[in-house]
C-alpha cells in the first residue's frame, strides 16, 4: 500500500508543463516545386505538398481551410486543402503570379501580374477583374481593416494603393528604387516600403498616403522583405545581398538594434502570434530557422527544399 501511495504522490507532485498549441508552417520551396509543412515548435517536417512550377508566395485562410501558392513560371495558382495538405486544382493567373493576398473572409484573392493585380473569386475559382498598376508589381499586403491592398511596383519606383470596395487604384505614391516589399504596422497607421536599389526605407502615413520620411539603411541593406513584430514595436528587414542577413530596427527611434546572420538570402519571415518566436528562410541553403527575436539567437534549423521562400502560419 505504501508503494502505491508513494507512486501516486510522485505523479501528483510532478511538474506540469503547458503544451504548446498546434502551429504549422507552410514553406514554399521555389526550385523543388513543393510546400513543406513544418511543426513550428519541434521543427519536424510533417508533410510535403506538390505544387506547380516555381512557387514563391503563399496565402492561407484557416477558417475556410484553403491555401494558395503562386506558381511563377507556369502562370497558375495552386489551390491547397489545409486538412489534407494536398493540391486540389490549379487556376490560371497570367503574368507570373508572385505576391498573393486573401481577405480575412477568404472570399477574394489578389495576385500580381506583369503590370496589374488580378482579382479572383475564391468560391468560383475564377478571375473576376484585373486592376492596372505600375510596372512589375511584386508583393501584396492587405490593410488591417481590409479597406485597401498595397503593392510595390519595382519597375516604376512607386507604391499602388487599391481600394478593395470598388477594386480601383486610389493613389500612386513615389518611393525609391526597386520597391519589392512593404509592411503595414499592426495598428494600421504606417507603411514601410523597402527600396532595394537605394538601400532605403520609405515611411508612409497610411491614412493620407503621404511620404513622411526616408530612412537610410547601412551598406548592403537592400531590403527584400520587411516585417513588423506582432506588437508593432520592432521592424525586421531582410537584405537581398548574399550574407547580409536580417536587420532589426526599433520602430520608435528608427535605430538598428541588431542583426540575424544569414549565409545566403532571407526571403521569408514570420512570427508566432505572441511574437516569442521568429522564423526565417534561407533561399540559397533551402532551410528554415527558428529564431529568438530578442537575443537574435538561431534556435533550430531544418532543410525544407531548394529555394526556400515564403512562410505562412496554419493553426
Amino acid at each position: 500500500m505504501r508503494v502505491v501511495w508513494t507512486a501516486l504522490f510522485l505523479v501528483l507532485s510532478a511538474p506540469v508543463y503547458a503544451q504548446e498549441p498546434e502551429l504549422r508552417l507552410y514553406v514554399a520551396n521555389q526550385s523543388a516545386n513543393t510546400i513543406s509543412v513544418v511543426d513550428a515548435y519541434s521543427f519536424e517536417i510533417l508533410d510535403t505538398i506538390q505544387t506547380g512550377t516555381n512557387p514563391h508566395e503563399i496565402a492561407v485562410h484557416v477558417r475556410t481551410g484553403i491555401a494558395f501558392a503562386g506558381n511563377r513560371q507556369e502562370d497558375t495558382l495552386s489551390l491547397i486543402a489545409i486538412r489534407t495538405n494536398r493540391e486540389v486544382t490549379r487556376i490560371p493567373s497570367p503574368g507570373g503570379p508572385h505576391g498573393l493576398a486573401l481577405t480575412r473572409g477568404g472570399k477574394i484573392l489578389f495576385a500580381t501580374g506583369q503590370n496589374e493585380v488580378h482579382v479572383f473569386d475564391v468560391a468560383g475559382r475564377r478571375r473576376i477583374a484585373s486592376i492596372p498598376v505600375g510596372g512589375s508589381p511584386h508583393m501584396l499586403h492587405v490593410s488591417p481593416d481590409e479597406s485597401r491592398v498595397y503593392t510595390g511596383n519595382m519597375a516604376d519606383g512607386t507604391m499602388s494603393v487599391i481600394q478593395i470596395e470598388n477594386l480601383s487604384v486610389i493613389a500612386t505614391v513615389p518611393v525609391g528604387g526597386s520597391p519589392e516589399d512593404l509592411a503595414i504596422s499592426p495598428d494600421g497607421k504606417e507603411i514601410v516600403v523597402g527600396n532595394q536599389a537605394d538601400d532605403t526605407l520609405t515611411l508612409i502615413d497610411a491614412a493620407t498616403n503621404e511620404v513622411l520620411d526616408t530612412i537610410q539603411l547601412p551598406d548592403q541593406g537592400a531590403p527584400i522583405r520587411i516585417r513588423y513584430t506582432p506588437d508593432g514595436e520592432t521592424i525586421f528587414i531582410a537584405s537581398r545581398r548574399e550574407g547580409a542577413g536580417v536587420l532589426r530596427m526599433n520602430r520608435a527611434t528608427r535605430e538598428i538594434t541588431g542583426k540575424i546572420p544569414v549565409a545566403g538570402i532571407c526571403v521569408g519571415m514570420n512570427f508566432t502570434p505572441d511574437g516569442k518566436l521568429m522564423f526565417i528562410t534561407d533561399l540559397r541553403a533551402g532551410t528554415i530557422s527558428q529564431v529568438d527575436p530578442v537575443s537574435l539567437e538561431i534556435l533550430k534549423t531544418v532543410a525544407t527544399g531548394a529555394g526556400a521562400d515564403a512562410i505562412e502560419l496554419v493553426n
